[in-house]
């Protein structure tokens, strides 16, 4: 491990380490009633979030093995692996295997809490695309008939319909879009920032120059539009 990685490490822990201890010592509202351990769990709990995966850890489900709604299309139950009572293993590695794609092409800063924030509902989003598109594996069809009155008699009067998985997924992948929008909109917002301060008026004008250095000829006149001077006064 390389020296700065080191010292980040420690850096990392050490912040851990201080935020638990802040916890620990910070006085409750006395209307919370909390005892020693509950106290304790608190501090627990800061630290389960401070950890990088953190912030995921409620959104696996729980394994069910042969009693999971996906257990027909899940390679886990197939296997004879599926852990039952524990997280789905699936899941948590989609979560851990999205958050390096997302960080690498985004340039995520573990400490901006608002892409962290960002990034953790995108993902949260496609563990429910998955869930979705499982469900539709499973029903076989992403339409079901559906009961849209009854006769007279009694009898159910039935149309095909969009099943409920294939319009949740319509749903999901819709707000999942919105989110993917919304972290190229901040990137290319701060794009426009650096752009911004590379182009003000004093740089403009240095460039401008040498290109006119290098096209105009001895005594020739130049004629300069007075509202591009104004736009970078």
């Amino acid at each position: 491990m390389a020296m700065d990685d080191k010292r980040q490490l420690l850096a990392k822990l050490e912040a851990q380490r201080q935020l638990s201890t802040e916890v620990s010592d910070v006085e409750m509202p006395s209307a919370w009633k909390l005892s020693d351990k509950g106290k304790a769990a608190i501090s627990k709990a800061v630290k389960m979030s401070a950890v990088k995966h953190g912030l995921y850890a409620s959104i696996p489900m729980l394994c069910k093995a042969n009693e999971c709604p996906y257990a027909a299309v899940c390679p886990l139950v197939a296997d004879g692996e599926a852990p039952l009572g524990e997280r789905c293993p699936i899941e948590i590695a989609m979560i851990i295997t999205k958050y390096e794609d997302y960080a690498t092409e985004f340039q995520i800063d573990e400490t901006n809490v608002v892409d962290m924030s960002l990034i953790k509902d995108l993902i949260d989003y496609d563990i429910q695309l998955m869930r979705a598109e499982n469900k539709i594996a499973v029903q076989g069809d992403f339409v079901e008939d559906v009961v849209v009155s009854v006769s007279e008699s009694g009898q159910e009067i039935t149309a095909p319909r969009l099943s409920q998985a294939t319009e949740y997924k319509d749903k999901i992948m819709n707000k999942r879009f919105k989110i993917l929008e919304l972290m190229n909109s901040t990137r290319k917002d701060k794009a426009g920032d650096k752009m911004t301060i590379s182009l003000d008026p004093s740089s403009y004008a240095s460039q401008l120059m040498s290109q006119i250095a290098g096209q105009v000829k001895p005594g020739q006149i130049i004629d300069v539009d007075a509202d591009e001077v104004d736009d970078y006064e």
